[in-house]
């Protein structure tokens, strides 16, 4: 089916609206349902995390997302690549919760990195001309 390639903004109703575009887009092309589902919930993660901190409170932002997936021989290769001027953030380098930990004791933050770790095969930052960009990788084995 190819690549598409969204702008969104950090209004909710912005977010939800790619997710969808996003969802309907791996449906397209042929990715199953569970898979999906799986993937949206990787999208949401770093779209959301995106428009709520990667500018300071209040100032108007957008950026962008790139979805691609291509149909390999042993399955459906997606990438998803989010290119935000935000401040700098490597995603890759956040420390892993402690999952083991009783509820009360564990650190605020970072489950939802540990699951788009979890979901997908790669996740690749760089930061060029002013841009973070964060791409993760997943096979969807036929």
């Amino acid at each position: 089916m190819g690549e598409i390639r969204l702008s969104c903004d950090r209004a909710p109703e912005a977010v939800e609206t790619t997710l969808d575009a996003i969802e309907a887009h791996l449906l397209a092309s042929g990715a199953a349902e569970p898979e999906v589902m799986q993937l949206r919930l990787v999208a949401e993660e770093i779209v959301t995390n995106i428009a709520r901190c990667a500018w300071p409170e209040g100032m108007a932002a957008q950026f962008h997302v790139e979805l691609a997936a291509e149909p390999r021989e042993a399955g459906l290769h997606v990438s998803l690549t989010t290119i935000d001027d935000g401040v700098p953030f490597d995603p890759t380098v956040q420390a892993e919760p402690d999952i083991e930990a009783e509820l009360d004791d564990r650190a605020i933050g970072g489950l939802g990195m540990f699951l788009v770790r979890e979901m997908t095969d790669a996740q690749i930052y760089l930061r060029e001309n002013g841009e973070n960009r964060f791409k993760v990788e997943r096979l969807l084995r036929r």
